[in-house]
């Protein structure tokens, strides 16, 4: 039976009918793709960025623009860059307009044939292939809005990975996309977003003011409240005294939250009321399978201790981060802590909120509490 299945998906984007409380996004958005600007998602790791692009590319949809989701998560090469962008316009267009890209494509497979020098001459052949297939990939709402007239919303998620595979590739793409004034509206998003707003705010860099800032913060507790209690209801369980702990550790935090709620109907059986111990069951739960992966961002940061104290400080530390208790209590000095601190928001791992400094992940910040005292 449906009611049987545990309702709180964590674990991959949730589906555009399911989205919680990101209406007032989802229509900027939207009105602003429909106007012919481009824009990025400026969000914390794990805030639900493509779960809001597929929501809105849903709305472009139905609203009749053409619509593509390129994902970049991972990818390493230019050649693979153009192969994820191809095979997003397939997944999406139809008719005349895929046969326009599946055209495109067809033109760039060809043989590298065996030529005078050997091995690395085929490697610049290909590369050079590689280059111009990417920039004529780039240029596709050109040739759709010169088949159908209409405008593409194009998102490029995990974008970061994108800029990653080359320095010149923001280079390329603005040069791009400063054409496609009537034929597309661009959406960035990525995980890093210190890296994203330095690639967009910083002057000098291609992408500079190219997209406007779209700030997605965390959910309110009442629309968490209202999804977590539906759903529980649905399947005759009632979350009880535990939903308002659940709220209080979640802090707004979309992938969190979904993932307590997860737990912690798992702990609460058909007919029953959660309570303290229901809710204490389910943290346990969620600490075994969330132990691995926070004991790994530790060791990663094995080579960066400054960071490792400043994180350690703002889980544990009473006071502000640059308080001379903090700093006296973790061996931190003021320039190095505004260092560590800078690195750690450009990671994504600590955001700014009011002056102070903030980890994003409660779970995180949870288990740095527990273990480093």
């Amino acid at each position: 039976m449906a009611d049987d299945l545990n309702p709180f998906v964590y674990d991959d984007p949730l589906p555009p009918d399911a989205l919680i409380g990101r209406d007032e996004e989802t229509r900027k958005l939207l009105s602003l793709a429909e106007g012919g600007h481009n824009t990025r998602l400026s969000a914390p790791r794990r805030y639900g960025k493509t779960s809001i692009i597929l929501r809105v590319l849903a709305e472009a949809d139905r609203a009749g623009l053409h619509t593509v989701h390129v994902d970049f998560y991972r990818c390493v090469t230019r050649g693979e860059a153009a192969r994820r962008i191809e095979e997003a316009y397939l997944a999406r267009l139809a008719g005349p307009l895929r046969r326009t890209v599946s055209a495109l494509a067809r033109s760039w497979r060809t043989t590298v044939k065996a030529q005078a020098g050997g091995m690395a001459v085929q490697a610049e052949y290909i590369r050079e292939l590689d280059n111009q297939r990417l920039a004529d990939l780039l240029d596709l709402p050109k040739r759709i809005f010169a088949k159908s007239g209409m405008r593409t919303v194009v998102a490029f998620d995990e974008f970061q990975d994108f800029l990653r595979i080359d320095d010149g590739l923001d280079g390329l793409l603005r040069s791009k996309i400063q054409l496609h004034r009537d034929e597309a509206s661009y959406l960035f998003a990525g995980s890093e977003p210190g890296m994203l707003d330095e690639l967009f705010n910083r002057k000098g860099r291609p992408l500079f003011d190219q997209a406007r800032p779209i700030p997605v913060g965390p959910l309110h507790d009442d629309d968490l409240a209202e999804y977590i209690g539906a759903r529980f209801d649905r399947s005759g369980r009632d979350p009880g005294v535990a939903l308002e702990l659940l709220l209080r550790l979640a802090r707004g935090h979309p992938q969190r939250a979904m993932l307590l709620s997860h737990h912690l109907w798992e702990q609460t059986n058909r007919g029953d009321t959660s309570d303290e111990e229901t809710y204490q069951a389910a943290l346990d739960a969620v600490d075994r399978e969330t132990r691995e992966r926070f004991e790994r961002t530790w060791l990663d940061l094995g080579s960066a201790p400054a960071q490792r104290r400043v994180l350690a400080a703002l889980a544990n530390g009473p006071q502000s981060l640059y308080s001379k208790a903090t700093l006296l209590a973790f061996e931190l000095d003021k320039s190095v802590a505004q260092q560590a601190a800078q690195a750690l928001i450009y990671g994504g791992d600590v955001v700014r909120i009011d002056g102070l400094f903030v980890i994003v992940d409660p779970l995180l910040e949870r288990w740095l509490q527990r273990t480093q005292h």
